[in-house]
């Protein structure tokens, strides 16, 4: 009844030791959703997920149906599941804001819920699509008070995102599995175009599969299959401004604006992200400092480590001074948009050529 590590976790699903309450969370969520699949499959027969297998969402969680169901008694079987998927306390907190004594309530029920499950109820909390440490290292307040209440009477898993070879090693095996072969540089290849995003990885790894149709995968057909992402585009739209280079910087332009989800208000924003990666690694070559000095100082995840990787390589070239400026375009055009002060697809194309023109 603690916290365990990914390596625990997965010899009590493979045993088949689980019960009580559990709480996963953490920055891989490809394998947080991963592992909730493997512990229901685990828990509940197939053909049996009508009676012994209970969903809820935590936004406007049903508490009271949460509670009743935790007491009921599986069907035919010997387990009963229940998953809760991205139950952030902070968002909770936030939409009753004004009606404290429902909080406590439902803090009541929810705490019933944990300390007395049954020996037949294996309750599962998960987060594949929040951040419940709200952009730290550590969880939020009023999210660690229910991580602290499962950890008192259950089980709670951290499961960070992994490094750049333990994700190559991981497509590999993926691939492996559906009969095929696949060298480092090609594998590294998938990880980068989806710009370091596993869930995505893995999809492309399974088209990838049924093209090859059990044979080697090339990195020619990672680049005719797997397209760039909008992110990993608009990284190299940084490297081109960065560089001066005019022709690359408006063919990435106007690769990324045929995309009608890439908005002008996005592409500023994932551009600005970009390109303070290239100042960051500037900055740490003037001053002497390492790929890992930044990864630590800013907080990359560990399969962002590509990043800081090309932005080092790519700025060596590039004045100080020039990605000052061109950060400063950008906060200027941010805040054009933000107040209205012209058509946001124009204000980004001034940007970008304004940037182009900076020496």
């Amino acid at each position: 009844m603690a916290s365990i590590n990914e390596k625990e976790l997965s010899r009590i699903i493979k045993n088949g030791e689980l019960s009580g309450a559990y709480y996963l969370y953490g920055t891989d969520r490809y394998s947080i959703e991963k592992y909730c699949r493997a512990m229901v499959s685990k828990t509940v027969k197939k053909g049996d997920e009508t009676y012994n297998l209970h969903r809820f969402e935590g936004r406007d969680l049903d508490v009271e149906g949460l509670v009743e169901v935790c007491d009921a008694f599986p069907m035919f079987a010997d387990k009963l599941c229940i998953t809760v998927s991205d139950l952030d306390m902070e968002e909770e907190t936030k939409q009753r804001q004004g009606h404290k004594s429902i909080n406590a309530d439902r803090m009541k029920l929810l705490t019933q819920a944990v300390s007395d499950i049954p020996e037949t109820t294996v309750l599962i909390f998960y987060t594949p699509n929040i951040d419940v440490c709200g952009g730290k290292k550590k969880p939020t307040a009023k999210n660690k008070k229910l991580i602290d209440l499962v950890a008192k009477h259950g089980t709670v898993c951290e499961i960070n995102v992994k490094s750049r070879a333990e994700n190559i090693k991981m497509i590999s095996a993926l691939l492996s599995k559906q009969g095929c072969t696949i060298d480092e540089r090609a594998a590294g290849m998938i990880l980068d175009r989806c710009g370091g995003d596993m869930n995505m990885a893995v999809n492309e790894t399974d088209k990838l599969a049924a093209y090859s149709n059990g044979g080697h995968i090339t990195e020619n057909d990672v680049s005719l299959l797997t397209p760039d992402s909008s992110d990993a585009k608009s990284y190299d739209l940084a490297n081109a401004v960065a560089a001066g280079n005019m022709s690359r910087a408006m063919q990435l332009y106007s690769e990324l604006t045929s995309d009608p989800e890439n908005t002008p208000v996005y592409l500023l924003y994932v551009l600005a992200g970009s390109m303070n990666d290239l100042y960051r690694a500037r900055l740490a070559l003037d001053s002497g400092k390492t790929i890992g000095n930044v990864m630590q100082d800013f907080g990359y995840a560990a399969n962002l480590e590509f990043r800081v990787k090309n932005a080092f390589s790519s700025v060596r070239k590039t004045s100080t001074g020039k990605l000052r400026r061109c950060l400063e375009i950008l906060a200027d055009a941010d805040m054009a948009m933000k107040t209205g002060a012209g058509d946001p697809e124009v204000i980004l194309e001034k940007a970008i050529v304004s940037m182009l023109s900076e020496r």
